[in-house]
């Protein structure tokens, strides 16, 4: 039986850190390609994107770093300061934001589900949530998509604390 000492964990923090710092850095870039992708590999350039804004804005990338270089005191958020973070991660929502109306079903629901992840992290807005939760529940009104309705029950009920008040009435 194989057990991860500190050094596997750290270089693994440290992989993942880095990862997340290069997505980020070149978030404006990935947002641009995958507006010209088709919407098979659409998934491929916002899962990463939206992961990235998540350990970003939440200030768990550096939490990794901490674990990769447990006795560096002088880590702090080196990524950027917070108020950028709260502009990138609302340029991604703005980004996922027109998808919501496409006439493809598991686009749709891929794109709520990632703007439901993005109004859960530090700074996300209630409106976030709403909208998303609104275009997943369109795709139950059209009945299209049935094979997905247990996840997409799971995922409105475990986000209704998100909705403004308003909407939850």
């Amino acid at each position: 039986k194989l057990v991860d000492g500190e050094g596997a964990l750290a270089v693994r923090a440290q992989w993942a850190a880095d990862a997340i710092d290069f997505i980020w850095s070149r978030r404006n870039m990935l947002i641009a390609r995958s507006m010209v992708m088709p919407v098979e590999s659409f998934r491929v350039t916002v899962y990463p994107l939206v992961h990235a804004a998540k350990m970003v804005a939440s200030g768990a990338v550096n939490t990794l770093r901490q674990i990769a270089k447990p006795g560096d005191t002088t880590i702090a958020d080196t990524v950027e300061a917070s108020a950028e973070k709260l502009v990138g991660v609302s340029d991604i929502v703005s980004h996922l934001l027109p998808f919501l109306s496409s006439l493809e079903p598991p686009l749709v629901f891929e794109v709520g589900i990632n703007m439901l992840s993005l109004a859960d992290a530090p700074g996300g807005k209630p409106e976030w949530a709403s909208a998303a939760i609104i275009a997943i529940l369109t795709l139950w009104d059209r009945q299209e998509f049935s094979s997905m309705r247990e996840t997409i029950v799971r995922a409105v009920v475990a986000n209704l604390h998100l909705l403004d008040l308003g909407m939850q009435v």
